[in-house]
């Protein structure tokens, strides 16, 4: 059975609902109210819309921050995540995970709990002494990588970012330490620049669907341009910088990835406590769960 939408009355009705404090993946589950991915449709054709959903998710978030603005320090997950960097892993991708806090509440951590951020810090200095350890020495296979990333377009930063490359200061070290990677990554720098202005990746219609449907569900830019079909880190950045209507838009998907992000958690936090899910707007209950 399809439904048809009063679509002008719903879109205000929608923002009414974000703005008292619903979220975007429960209103499908109320009588009368478009899924989420109607909703994001919408969006995207309907600019005053989008602005004005954007208004209505930053004040429901500024409403929940004002809420919960007491002690929101958990022990438990702040072990958990000294333990991950510990291990060697970068604080920001810990971040990324749902299991741990996002970077503005451990921000809040930080300052409310000085010697968790001084642990934090001593952590870090941990992970970062492994990571050096564990390229300690020049790879000859990881070089010809590097060197082929970079001669075929790839921005030497968005190589230094891949978590399964060396980092900045590594990269810098080998370069001293073998003049030969050196000589051989600026000339991988000079075919890169050969490659972009023969091969520049544009911004078509197909393309900005893919990375805005991408955005929306869940994942940041860093995310997208790790896979191999998509424009890098750069490109992405310059697209924005260019084009106003682009940069709109990846704001407007970055918060339904917000969204999104966060209905995972509630569906990942409800399958571990056993609480069933609230039925559709079908009214039947979602396959999978009690």
């Amino acid at each position: 059975m399809s439904f048809t939408y009063p679509r002008k009355e719903m879109m205000v009705r929608v923002c009414e609902a974000v703005e008292n404090g619903a979220r975007l993946h429960r209103l499908g589950a109320r009588p009368g109210f478009p899924c989420a991915q109607t909703i994001y449709r919408w969006a995207k054709a309907d600019e005053p819309f989008a602005n004005r959903l954007m208004y209505a998710l930053q004040w429901r978030r500024g409403m929940e921050v004002s809420a919960t603005a007491g002690p929101v320090f958990d022990a438990e997950r702040a072990d958990a995540l000294l333990m991950a960097v510990r291990r060697g892993a970068a604080i920001r991708e810990v971040l990324r995970r749902p299991e741990f806090p996002n970077r503005r509440r451990l921000k809040r951590w930080k300052s409310e709990r000085p010697d968790f951020a001084q642990a934090l810090q001593a952590a870090s200095a941990v992970a970062r002494k492994i990571r050096l350890r564990k390229w300690a020495f020049y790879d000859e296979t990881v070089a010809d990588e590097i060197i082929r990333r970079v001669a075929f377009g790839e921005f030497v930063a968005d190589v230094e970012a891949d978590p399964a490359l060396p980092s900045r200061p590594i990269l810098a070290r080998w370069r001293r330490m073998r003049p030969d990677f050196d000589k051989a990554v600026r000339a991988a720098k000079l075919s890169g620049r050969h490659h972009r202005l023969h091969n520049p990746r544009r911004l078509t219609g197909v393309l900005f669907d893919d990375i805005l449907d991408r955005l929306a569900s869940g994942a940041c830019l860093r995310d997208v341009a790790r896979d191999p079909k998509m424009p890098c880190y750069s490109t992405l950045m310059y697209w924005q910088a260019r084009n106003p209507e682009f940069a709109r838009m990846v704001a407007w998907a970055r918060e339904m990835g917000r969204e999104t992000r966060a209905a995972d958690e509630v569906e990942r936090v409800d399958a571990l406590l056993g609480h069933p899910r609230p039925p559709d707007r079908h009214g039947r209950a979602c396959p999978g769960h009690p």
